[in-house]
């Protein structure tokens, strides 16, 4: 996504900055990074160069989410759709467009449903799917597109079995499963790919769990047991693979817990 934001920014002071400041996040000084951001910011704003704008906030936000400033970094996420609406003002058939602001959205998403705004949220993530949905429709083999379309049904899952919408959860989860399952089949040795569809399944395994309380339905929890043992599986096995992976560690430690109170 980055390559595809930088390659239409015209203006060299700008992609030097830029560049300065991806590098300097790629050493670990995000403090320095903000600051070449804030005069990139400032040379994209004088420049009148909105690709630049939209990369500079994008990316802002994102390190900002890194080091846990939530507050700061949903306010940089909205003014990068601000940015993002403006670009697809100027062309609303442009795919890479739409591709920024169906990521911009995703993780507005998150943010918003850790803040516990659920329903700007839901709407954040609704739209997303939506962009995402039609750039899968025009180019079908882009893993790109399928790949974040995968992540954000995740996402989106998650809060609504969090908020008790759990048939449209699992629905939204057996589309993320369908998406994971094929891009695997083209690529079966990818550990993201692995990752995210034993997230699916174990949420899967969850949202039936709570669709079928006090075992009222027993094909349902029949279905939930095998989504979570296929998720533990490949969670394990992703472990033994990276054991310093603590995301790995902590979706295998809920997967196994929603096992146990099955």
């Amino acid at each position: 996504m980055s390559r595809m934001s930088r390659s239409k920014i015209k203006n060299f002071l700008l992609l030097k900055q830029i560049h300065t400041a991806v590098s300097q996040i790629k050493k670990g000084n995000l403090d320095k990074a903000l600051e070449t951001l804030d005069k990139a910011e400032n040379s994209a704003r004088k420049a009148k160069s909105t690709d630049g704008l939209y990369y500079i906030l994008f990316t802002r936000g994102g390190i900002l989410y890194t080091a846990a400033k939530y507050d700061d970094a949903l306010e940089t996420y909205e003014k990068a759709l601000a940015a993002g609406d403006e670009l697809l003002k100027s062309d609303p058939e442009s795919i890479d467009y739409q591709h920024y602001m169906g990521t911009t959205l995703s993780n507005t998403g998150n943010l918003l449903k850790k803040k516990g705004e659920n329903a700007r949220a839901a709407e954040s993530y609704s739209c997303a799917r939506e962009i995402y949905t039609r750039l899968i429709v025009q180019d079908p083999k882009n893993v790109v597109f399928r790949s974040y379309a995968g992540e954000n049904l995740n996402n989106y899952a998650t809060l609504l079995i969090e908020t008790g919408s759990f048939e449209e959860a699992c629905r939204l989860l057996k589309e993320a499963i369908e998406i994971y399952e094929k891009l695997l089949e083209e690529s079966p040795e990818n550990p993201g790919y692995q990752a995210e569809l034993s997230v699916a399944l174990s949420n899967l395994g969850s949202c039936l769990i709570h669709q079928a309380p006090e075992n009222s339905d027993a094909e349902n929890n029949t279905t939930a047991k095998k989504n979570l043992e296929k998720a533990l599986s490949m969670q394990e096995n992703l472990l033994a693979q990276q054991p310093e992976n603590e995301k790995m560690k902590e979706d295998l430690e809920l997967t196994r817990k929603r096992l146990e109170n099955l």
